[in-house]
Parts: C-alpha cells; sequence; structure tokens
C-alpha cells in the first residue's frame, strides 16, 4: 500500500518502500543468515520490482525500509493485514552488522498503537528464527500456538509459531527497553560513519546496465 508514514528515533529512520529498494531487498532476504529463517525470497531484482507493483495496490500493508539517517539502508520492517484493531507484525530483516532491530521495532510498534489505533499485533515467527523469538520475548509478545508445517521453505515445510503483543503488555516492558534501543542507536551512529561514502554490496552487485 502507497502510505507517507516516516518514523524516526535511536537515530534510525522508518519510511516507506519505493520501487528502486528492490535491489536492496533482494540482496537482504538471499543473505546466508535469512535464508531458513524467512519465507522464500525473490530470486531477482525484477521479480521483487514485480513484487512491490502488487504491494501498493494492496490495503492494509504498511512496509518499510529501516535505514540511518543519513539513508544507508539497514533493513525492512512491515505492518499488514490489518482487521479492525488487530495486525500482523513481520518482514523484520536486519543487516547481521548493525544491531537495530529493537530501535526500529519499538519505533513501529508505538506507531500501531498509538496511531493506528490498534489494540493488538500478532506475528507468526518461522521456528528457525531463533534470533527473532529472543526479540519478541524480550518485547512482550507472548506465544499463543504453533502452525505446523505452515509455510514451505527452500521446498521444505516448516512450522510457525504464533504470537501475540496487546497494547496492555507493550506498555509493561516498553520502558525497560529504551536504554537498549538507545546503546543501539549509538552503535547504529558510530557503524553509519565507518560506511559514508562506501559502495553498498547490493549497489555492487546490481549496477544499471549501461545503454
Amino acid at each position: 500500500m502507497r502510505h507517507d508514514i516516516h518514523l524516526e528515533g535511536f537515530n534510525v529512520r522508518l519510511r516507506p518502500v519505493r520501487v528502486e529498494d528492490a535491489a536492496f531487498i533482494t540482496w537482504l532476504r538471499n543473505q546466508d543468515y535469512v535464508k531458513g529463517r524467512v519465507g522464500d525470497s525473490a530470486q531477482s531484482v525484477r521479480a521483487q520490482e514485480a513484487w512491490l507493483k502488487t504491494y501498493f495496490e494492496r490495503e492494509g500493508d504498511y512496509y518499510f525500509i529501516v535505514e540511518t539517517l543519513r539513508g544507508i539502508s539497514l533493513g525492512t520492517h512491515g505492518i499488514y493485514d490489518v482487521a479492525g484493531s488487530s495486525a500482523e507484525k513481520g518482514r523484520h530483516i536486519i543487516r547481521p552488522e548493525i544491531v537495530a532491530g529493537l530501535p526500529n521495532g519499538i519505533l513501529l510498534v508505538d506507531y500501531a498503537f498509538e496511531n493506528m489505533g490498534l489494540t493488538e499485533i500478532r506475528s507468526n515467527c518461522v521456528s528457525t528464527n531463533i534470533p527473532l523469538h529472543s526479540l519478541h520475548r524480550k518485547s512482550g509478545f507472548k506465544r499463543v500456538g504453533v502452525k505446523q508445517a505452515a509455510q514451505m521453505i527452500d521446498g521444505q515445510p516448516v512450522d510457525l509459531v504464533q504470537y501475540l503483543l496487546t497494547a496492555e503488555d507493550w506498555n509493561k516492558v516498553r520502558d525497560s527497553l529504551l536504554p537498549l534501543a538507545t546503546l543501539a542507536g549509538v552503535q547504529v551512529l558510530d557503524w553509519e560513519k565507518t560506511q559514508l561514502g562506501r559502495t553498498q554490496p547490493w549497489e555492487e552487485i546490481h549496477q544499471p546496465t549501461a545503454v
């Protein structure tokens, strides 16, 4: 869905995804540390561009690029399948050299509860995605079930662990997360300084073809 939501804090920003982000998303989702932890990835930039074009027409779907304040892409995140006061959170992938999962998670969950009128957020987490399970528990999500063999990854069925976060539970843990998020934001800022002027990996791989 096309939206104009921009969220900023802890030295990171969430902005609406654009078609030109397809190269970054394709590179990110095909990293070794991501494979087996999320659904099957687009195999080409063109395929990802095609998926994004269908996404723009889908209501109740908010997809974001996570980036530094100077615009270096760090990852993706999203809120989708909005139904009344409930929605699902997912597509949360962050580059492994960056500790930015918690900062952008706080920004997105705060927005969902405070501005979208949600009272609960659901999440279906691939059983093999151990880091995300840990982040969910730290963020107040409660495990509520398991969908057996609910998703295919690399041709193999995997379980999806179901989590639920209510606005009430979020309010209980949010303040305790802020010091960790602030520290992570300092680390993001320090890392960003090392990247200024550098070509990013997906830019090296997906250089435009000369005409």
